[in-house]
């Protein structure tokens, strides 16, 4: 072998060994990243076992976007307080989505920012509403792409101790209202 041979096999060589390390790598990292959102939805998720349910708090229109699997969908809905003190919404869970999140839309100076919210407040004989470019439920981790149409369950969970279930209608990914 000339000299130019051995430095192109040299050269083979140390790529082979570096696309293999960057490869072992990027399957490492994919498993940690797996495990943190595995450990993400196990901690996000709240345990609404001994929340009862609310004879005062009701939600009504509850709608979810159609989006392809593995994008996050948005949920939202009505949250009416019947009762004679202020509640908070402080967390929700779907059997469908290994994650829910409480998310609220703001706009400053043209921009448009998505946040991760708590205690969301709902006067003593208010509502609020969830919609589109304000506050919402974001949906990750879906098991599946849900169909225009379909029915998904959707938990909330109030500062009082109390629940809330309700059935979401799977709207087209383009559905501004109710």
């Amino acid at each position: 072998m000339g000299f130019s041979m051995k430095k192109f096999t040299l050269v083979a060589v140390l790529a082979l060994g570096a696309s293999l390390a960057l490869s072992a790598q990027a399957h490492e990292h994919a498993e940690k990243n797996d495990h943190a959102h595995q450990h993400m939805a196990q901690h996000n998720a709240p345990d609404m076992s001994k929340a009862k349910v609310s004879d005062t708090i009701s939600v009504s229109g509850c709608w979810i976007r159609a989006i392809p699997a593995p994008a996050p969908s948005g949920g939202y809905f009505v949250v009416h307080n019947n009762g004679d003190k202020e509640v908070k919404l402080q967390a929700a869970a779907s059997p469908a989505y290994k994650m829910v999140m409480l998310h609220q839309t703001t706009q400053k100076d043209g921009m448009s920012k998505m946040s991760e919210t708590h205690d969301i407040a709902i006067a003593a004989g208010g509502e609020l509403e969830f919609k589109p470019g304000g506050y919402h439920a974001m949906l990750e981790l879906g098991e599946k792409a849900p169909s225009v149409g379909d029915k998904i369950d959707l938990d909330l969970l109030f500062d009082n101790n109390e629940k809330v279930s309700v059935q979401c209608e799977v709207k087209p990914a383009n559905t501004r209202v109710n």
